[in-house]
């Protein structure tokens, strides 16, 4: 049986001009070409929300996501980019803080699979 990994990174992104944060038809865009840039098929269209809280943003991708939560008057925002397989979090990321221009990026990497994994002595049994 096939192991499956998700390979998962959550960064917190501060310093961005509010205007970035705020573009419903720029964040759409966004998620679009951090997806292709991860190596993630989107399963259906962005939806982006302008909201009291902010703004949410997410792309449903097969085998994946990419979801941004914005506050842009804090010029604050969220990133999660996940996928299972051949997929490479880290463009995407990349895609994302660059056209920001986040001032601060902080990083956390997981991968993620099932809770009992294969042991080598249980792999031949």
């Amino acid at each position: 049986m096939p192991t499956v990994i998700l390979e998962q990174l959550a960064a917190d992104l501060d310093g961005i001009p509010a205007n970035r944060l705020a573009d419903v038809q720029e964040l759409a865009g966004l998620l679009l070409a951090a997806a292709n840039a991860a190596g993630l098929n989107p399963a259906s269209p962005p939806v982006v929300k302008i909201h009291p809280r902010g703004v949410s943003a997410v792309l449903l991708c097969h085998g994946g996501h990419v979801l941004l939560q914005a506050v842009p008057e804090a010029g604050v925002c969220f990133v999660d980019v996940a996928g299972i397989g051949r997929v490479q979090p880290q463009r995407g990321l990349d895609v994302v803080t660059r056209r920001f221009g986040a001032r601060q990026v902080r990083i956390d990497h997981r991968r993620r699979g099932p809770a009992t994994q294969p042991t080598p002595s249980s792999e031949g049994a």
